[in-house]
């Protein structure tokens, strides 16, 4: 019997702790992917700030690494942002023109961070961060 076709946009921790309890629940009732704008697992945002000073490297953060997605059957796609979803058809277009049919989708792509309309918002060295691919 073919299993149900579940997609995951997003890659980050409440998205990945939806699968991971999904999981726990009924391990082999999905065939799961999951799209990740970035190129690597998820890790924990929240301590992005001591990577940012240098205290705490990305494989210190990480919550599940590539293997952890290869050893739960999981379909990973990194590196690869959703650009479309065709609702009538069910699948969603990736930005480098992939696409994946779904049964179910769950959409997890967090937020994105506000820049206050403040003087000085706008100098060199002023920036808003959420993921491993700021500037800095």
């Amino acid at each position: 019997m073919k299993k149900p076709k579940l997609v995951l946009v997003g890659n980050g921790m409440a998205g990945v702790r939806t699968l991971e309890e999904l999981l726990k629940l009924a391990p082999d009732h999905y065939d799961i992917s999951v799209f990740g704008a970035e190129p690597h697992g998820n890790y924990n945002r929240i301590l992005l700030s001591p990577v940012l000073a240098g205290e705490m490297k990305l494989p210190e953060i990480m919550l599940n690494d590539v293997d952890w997605y290869r050893d739960n059957g999981i379909t990973l796609h990194s590196g690869r942002k959703i650009v479309s979803i065709d609702r009538v058809r069910r699948k969603v277009v990736a930005d480098d023109g992939s696409e994946e049919a779904y049964d179910r989708l769950l959409l997890a792509t967090g937020s994105t961070p506000v820049m206050l309309p403040i003087p000085g918002h706008d100098l060199p060295g002023v920036l808003a961060y959420r993921d491993m691919a700021a500037p800095w």
